[in-house]
């Protein structure tokens, strides 16, 4: 956990994806708090309408149309937002997409936009940001959206769930290099469950809304409460926590099974004259 809390009042919030949905409630939480928020998507539209509710509660802002699959333009972006902006404090990774169907079927360049989109993206938008973020001082973190799918797997999802769950190594990887580096800059995984999005509007129309289905500015307020508390994973939905508890058991049975029967196997090697 951090030890101090951060000052964000007068200083820069960061989303990516911000156009709807959890993008846009971060993007208000932070102006909410006193900060500039620079925003970037790919619906020109959606973004707008951000913009304009940012501007509305009185923060600086800008707001380019920027695909996280673009390395070069997020790194451009990154440049123009420090030339405009406070220095960056916060950076929420956030930008994602969903693909429902069978591993067994699913083309391989739709699992392969997924992988662009949600894994390396959030990679793309971190290493684009993070140098300028350490050179404004070390009261700064990063929040990469996860999902609870970062944790379980489930039907038709999961070539989504596969890359939510390279999201939660990865950001541990970025929290150890950064803390090797002498930097305090702290890292979160956000893991929300169900959130009234448009994120199942095309690939699940017909989808019911589960029974605790929350709203993106609740899940925005319990991100902003992790990152006051530094905590790394930020679970919107706790009445996971028992399915993903299952399910590791589950695979720590499997795990010391194997090794019973790797090692059984080892000692007949070894006791058996070759």
């Amino acid at each position: 956990m951090n030890q101090t809390r951060l000052l964000l009042a007068g200083r820069t919030a960061v989303v990516t994806g911000a156009a709807s949905g959890i993008g846009r409630a971060l993007a208000l939480a932070a102006a909410k708090r006193g900060m500039a928020v620079a925003m970037a998507d790919l619906d020109d539209n959606g973004l707008r309408a951000t913009e304009a509710g940012v501007r509305a509660l009185g923060a600086e802002c800008v707001s380019e149309r920027v695909s996280v699959t673009d390395a070069a333009a997020l790194h451009a972006f990154a440049e123009r937002t420090e030339q405009a902006l406070p220095p960056v404090t916060l950076l929420f990774a956030n930008a994602g997409i969903l693909q429902l169907g069978s591993l067994l079927k699913m083309p391989i360049s739709e699992l392969k936009r997924l992988f662009d989109v949600n894994v390396f993206g959030a990679i793309a938008t971190v290493q684009a940001f993070v140098p300028r973020m350490r050179d404004h001082g070390p009261d700064a973190h990063i929040v990469i959206t996860g999902s609870t799918g970062s944790m379980a797997n489930y039907a038709d999802l999961g070539g989504y769930c596969a890359a939510k769950h390279a999201l939660w190594p990865i950001a541990e990887a970025i929290r150890n290099d950064l803390s090797a580096a002498g930097s305090t800059i702290g890292v979160s995984l956000l893991m929300p469950g169900a959130v009234s999005t448009a994120i199942f509007d095309q690939a699940d129309p017909d989808r019911a809304a589960s029974a605790e289905t929350m709203t993106p500015d609740e899940v925005a307020d319990i991100a902003f409460r992790g990152i006051d508390q530094g905590d790394f994973l930020i679970l919107t939905h706790p009445s996971f926590i028992s399915q993903a508890s299952a399910r590791f058991d589950v695979a720590l049975c499997e795990l010391k099974r194997g090794a019973q029967v790797s090692a059984t196997a080892f000692r007949t090697l070894v006791e058996v004259p070759g």
